[in-house]
Formats: C-alpha cells, structure tokens, sequence
C-alpha cells in the first residue's frame, strides 16, 4: 500500500510540474543539460518573458517534487519487494539512488536560482556546473529506473530467469 501511495505521489507531481514547464520549447531538459552559456541563454531568450516567469515559478513545486521522488525511490527498494530479504545491502544501494539524486537537485537548483537571480546573458560558471549536477541527476534517476525495471521483470519472470 505503502508503494501504491508513494508512486501515485510521484505521479501526481511530475504531471504538475509538467504541467508549469512541459510546454517549453527547447524543453527544460535542453536548458538542464545546456553546458555553454550562449545555449543556456538562448533557450531562455526563446521562452520569452511567460516562460521565464513559468521557469522562475515552478522552483517551489520542483523542491517539494525532489522530496517526494527521493521518498518514492526509498520506497520502492526497501518496501516494493523486489530483493529478497537476503539482498539488504542491494536493496540499500537502490533506495540511495533517488535521494541522492535529489541532492543534485537541489544543488542544481540553488544553482539555477543564482543564475536567475544575475544579469540575464552573463556568462558563468554556475552554467556547467549546473548542468553537470543536472547529468548526475538523470544519470542516476536512468539507473534506479533500470535497476528496479529489471528486478521487477525478474520478479515477474519477465526477464527469462525464475522468480524469486
């Protein structure tokens, strides 16, 4: 019940925040992993004034959002049996994987808000640094949804080998 709860959350809240930003062009994935300023810019620029408002709004959601896909994927590991009970230290490294990579998150964030905050166009270090937060972010996020869909296919039997 406990994973139904957890999953819906995240659900929930991926759509509102996709709802704040998701209709972006470039998407705020580009302006995520943008690693050069005049990308960056750009993107912004192409948002136009509503975008950039919609981009500065939607930092609140996304730090409640972190929390609860940080919670989701601890969940998941430690309560979504997908390790049996002698795979505790797997089953450990799995629920760390979203929490940590909710603290890129935050960091990418803090990063994004300093950027905001400066003269719009200014070159900075605070650009790839921020996208490189935002590559470990989805690096590891790509990795838990690998690994819990593979344990999951194997639970099932899905993956060819029996189920445990």
């Amino acid at each position: 019940m406990l994973t139904g709860m957890a999953s819906v959350a995240v659900a929930i809240s991926q759509v509102y925040l996709g709802c704040l930003v998701g209709d972006r062009r470039p998407s705020i994935i580009c302006l995520q992993l943008s690693f050069s300023p005049e990308h960056y810019w750009g993107i912004l620029a192409a948002w136009g004034a509503d975008g950039l408002q919609a981009y500065r709004g939607h930092f609140a959601a996304d730090t409640l959002h972190l929390c609860i896909y940080a919670l989701f994927g601890y969940v998941v590991a430690t309560r979504g049996g997908l390790f049996p009970e002698a795979e505790t230290r797997a089953s450990g490294r799995l629920a760390a994987l979203l929490p940590l990579a909710a603290l890129f998150d935050v960091a990418e964030n803090l990063l994004q808000l300093h950027l905001l905050a400066g003269p719009f166009g200014a070159p900075s270090a605070a650009i790839p640094l921020s996208a490189l937060c935002s590559s470990l972010k989805w690096g590891l996020v790509a990795v838990f949804a690998a690994w819990a869909g593979w344990r999951l296919a194997n639970k099932y039997g899905l993956a060819g080998r029996p189920s445990h």
